[in-house]
């Protein structure tokens, strides 16, 4: 595995290349592994003096569908359209959608008709699949997120895609899911990225 052009994968699904160079107001990611290698990709935004500065870091790990994991007792584990009722945060469009399967596969593990811990494509392209992981918080500390992560690992396994996970520097949490799921350390991404002006968020 040569991790720094994983890195720079993960980079390319994250701010999908447009014009030339990593789009979603990106100026530019440096992208550092642990053995000392390193390249900076060049965003689609280009630096303006006055430009308000934004970074970002994130560290990243590869997924591989090798680590055992077994489904809490009184919960179920289910990857197909259902009357589930969803975690917080989504709307019901979002949610048909996910039901749909326009957003690939996910996996969640349900309490009745609670989703309790969901994973699913974050982000999905041609070539990779990043997770993303959702833990109510009455149900965080029970180790559910490893579970859920694991369990669409596996399940994206016949996909013939790079599985990645990817957390903020400061998610200690989410870091301890990633150690959990024994995912290999690939490194840091370092965004530079063009902020909204207040008359553009306004």
């Amino acid at each position: 595995m040569d991790a720094l052009k994983v890195l720079q994968l993960e980079a390319e699904t994250i701010w999908p290349p447009v014009d030339g160079g990593l789009g979603d107001a990106t100026i530019a990611v440096t992208a550092v592994t642990y053995d000392g290698q390193s390249i900076t990709i060049t965003g689609a935004t280009l630096l303006a003096p006055d430009s308000a500065i934004g970074v970002s870091i994130a560290r990243c790990w590869l997924l591989e569908s090798t680590t055992s994991y077994s489904v809490p007792p009184g919960l179920r584990l289910v990857s197909t359209a259902g009357s589930y009722r969803p975690p917080s945060g989504w709307s019901a469009e979002e949610w048909d959608s996910l039901m749909n399967g326009d957003q690939g596969p996910w996996v969640a593990l349900v309490e009745g008709e609670q989703v309790l811990s969901l994973a699913h494509c974050a982000r999905l392209t041609d070539r990779a699949a990043e997770v993303g992981v959702q833990t109510e918080d009455q149900a965080r500390g029970r180790g559910l997120a490893s579970v859920t992560v694991l369990a669409w690992t596996e399940r994206m396994r016949h996909w013939d895609l790079t599985l990645l996970y990817s957390a903020f520097e400061a998610n200690r949490a989410s870091h301890r899911v990633a150690a959990k799921c024994q995912a290999t350390p690939l490194g840091r991404l370092t965004r530079v990225f063009a902020e909204p002006s207040s008359a553009e968020a306004g």
